[in-house]
C-alpha cells in the first residue's frame, strides 16, 4: 500500500494517529499464511500440469480451483491482470473440481485441452463463460481451435491419465490442509480466497527474495 504524503495526512486527519498506524500495520502485513519449503511444496509445483502466464517465469504459483467456483471466477480477472503486468509469473492450475460432476466434467475437458495446446485460452473461456458443463467445455475448446473429433481422440486415449491427475491434484489440495477454491501457493504464501491485483502484486513481492 504506496501512500504519498499527502494521502496520509489527509488519512490522519480522519483516522487520527492511532488509526492511521493501524491501518498502515495492516496493510503491510504479509497476506496469507506462510508456507515452508516442504516435500508437499515440491510435490505441488513437481506434478504435472497446465500452465498459463509467461512459461518461463520464475515466479511460480499454484491455482487450485473450479469453473464453477463463483469466488474464482470473480477473482479471475485481477489475478490475470496481476500476471500480465508482472510479466514472470507461471501460473500451474491443478483443477480441483469440487462442485459436482459439471464441474468435474469441464475439469477433464480442460485437461485435454492441454494436450492440444488450448489450455490457457479455454481456462479464460471457462472461467469468464457461463456455467461450465460438458457441453460449455466443448464448446470452449471448439472456440479456442479444437475441432470436436481432436478432443473425442484426445479423452478416449488420455482419460485414464486425465483422471489420475485429477486424483492427484485432490490429493495435494488435502495434503496443503486447503478448504475450498479458490486456493494459491507460492514458494513463500498459502493464500485461500480471491484477491485484488493490488493485493497480488504484494503476494508477488512476498515471493521473490
Amino acid at each position: 500500500m504506496a501512500l504519498q504524503r499527502r494521502e496520509l495526512l489527509v488519512l490522519a486527519g480522519l483516522l487520527g494517529a492511532g488509526g492511521l498506524t493501524s491501518l498502515l500495520m495492516r496493510a503491510s502485513r504479509p497476506l496469507g499464511r506462510k508456507a515452508p519449503d516442504s516435500p508437499v511444496t515440491r510435490a505441488v509445483f513437481a506434478e504435472p500440469a497446465p500452465f498459463s502466464g509467461n512459461p518461463s517465469g520464475k515466479l511460480q504459483l499454484a491455482m487450485f480451483s473450479d469453473y464453477n467456483c463463483g469466488v474464482c471466477r470473480a477473482g479471475w480477472p485481477a489475478l490475470l491482470d496481476a500476471v500480465e503486468e508482472d510479466g514472470d509469473v507461471r501460473i500451474h492450475h491443478l483443477e480441483w473440481p469440487i462442485f459436482g460432476d459439471d464441474s468435474r466434467d469441464a475439469a477433464r475437458v480442460a485437461l485435454a485441452s492441454d494436450n492440444l495446446g488450448l489450455f490457457p485460452d479455454v481456462h479464460n473461456r471457462l472461467m469468464t463463460g457461463p456455467r461450465a458443463t460438458l457441453a460449455s467445455a466443448t464448446r470452449a475448446v471448439e472456440a479456442a481451435g479444437a475441432s470436436l473429433e481432436q478432443l473425442s481422440a484426445t479423452l478416449a486415449s488420455q482419460g485414464a491419465v486425465i483422471d489420475g491427475r485429477l486424483a492427484r491434484y485432490v490429493f495435494h489440495a488435502f495434503s496443503l490442509g486447503l478448504r475450498g477454491t479458490p486456493s494459491f501457493l507460492t514458494s513463500a504464501t498459502l493464500v485461500e480466497g480471491a484477491l485484488s491485483t493490488r493485493q497480488w502484486r504484494r503476494i508477488f513481492r512476498q515471493a521473490r527474495p
